[in-house]
């Protein structure tokens, strides 16, 4: 299903895109829903797939070592979801898996790459809301381990 893009002006990373731009992303946007248990990304696979969460929470998986995967965070309602299959080499750097029943926005990458190339100011606004929420997920863990 189609997403409207009534939808997608409820969420930063589109909060800068003109009508144009909103209706360009709405066609490559699918809704979708997982259950529990559900694997949205699989560590170290191609990544195909940005998720931008609208309900539930799903737990981020990452492997040190030899170890089994750690839970290294909690993805909740309007964070993004396999920004690393954005940039080289295009592949999930963790597991991510659903605890709850899940409902997302999927964005086929290849496409959203494609779209970039198109339409440089609409890459440039969406790569810079990624790159915040990046930097916030980052200063979380800072202040975890530190305090």
């Amino acid at each position: 299903m189609t997403v409207e893009v009534t939808l997608l002006k409820q969420y930063p990373l589109f909060s800068d895109l003109n009508e144009t731009q909103l209706r360009e992303v709405a066609q490559l946007c699918e809704a979708e829903c997982f259950y529990p248990d559900h694997i949205l990304l699989k560590e170290g696979q191609p990544g195909t797939k940005i998720f931008i969460l609208v309900k539930g929470e799903v737990e981020l998986l990452f492997t040190i070592g030899e170890e089994r995967p750690t839970r290294v965070g909690l993805a909740t309602a309007g964070e993004i979801i396999g920004c690393p299959g954005l940039v080289p080499p295009y592949t999930n750097t963790a597991t991510a898996r659903s605890l709850t029943e899940t409902e997302v926005l999927a964005i086929d990458i290849a496409d959203l790459r494609e779209l970039f190339e198109q339409d440089c100011p609409l890459a440039v606004s969406i790569q810079r809301h990624i790159i915040q929420s990046l930097l916030d997920c980052i200063v979380g863990l800072r202040l975890e381990v530190g305090g």
